[in-house]
């Protein structure tokens, strides 16, 4: 899905990057609190998953799973890495935001990682619920794609963008 660069200089502060055909790739992600806290702080710069994404992701919105369940940051993504995760911990243990304990516990027995390395985070003045933004939409157990409309939603939602036109 392509959007229009027309919308703006804060829309083109949210929307910097995209894929190589010109798109948008965005997830949802459901994030454990202590880790999208480190996340929206700059502490952590990686998010590691287990179950494939697309390597051409350019943004993700940061839900803080339960117990408080908001949605409270945007990222940017400067890149998707796959490989073992012995590898990924090499290359990310700097900033990984995560004890390497916790982390050798999330990948026991799995062979390939998916490391998210983020560009730049964008906090949301205001912590958004579900229940603002879209009636039905579950939260996945390990990320959903969304579409830029939905994006610049929760970035007007969240009071990161003024205008959309």
């Amino acid at each position: 899905m392509v959007i229009s660069r027309q919308s703006g200089k804060l829309q083109m502060s949210l929307f910097k990057k995209s894929s190589p055909k010109g798109e948008y790739v965005i997830a949802f992600m459901p994030i454990k609190p202590i880790y999208a806290q480190k996340l929206v702080a700059g502490e952590k710069k990686y998010e590691f998953r287990k179950s494939a994404i697309r390597s051409d992701l350019t943004h993700i919105i940061i839900y803080a799973s339960s117990p408080v369940k908001k949605i409270i940051g945007l990222a940017e993504v400067r890149g998707v890495t796959v490989a073992s995760p012995s590898a990924i911990w090499t290359k990310a243990k700097h900033a990984a935001g995560i004890e390497r304990k916790a982390y050798n516990q999330y990948y026991h027995g799995k062979t390939k990682a998916y490391s998210i390395e983020i560009k730049k985070i964008i906090p949301l003045k205001k912590a958004i619920a579900l229940a603002e933004l879209a009636n039905g939409f579950k939260v996945p157990q390990s990320f959903s794609y969304v579409d830029p409309q939905f994006y610049r939603k929760v970035a007007r939602k969240g009071g990161v963008l003024k205008d959309d036109k």
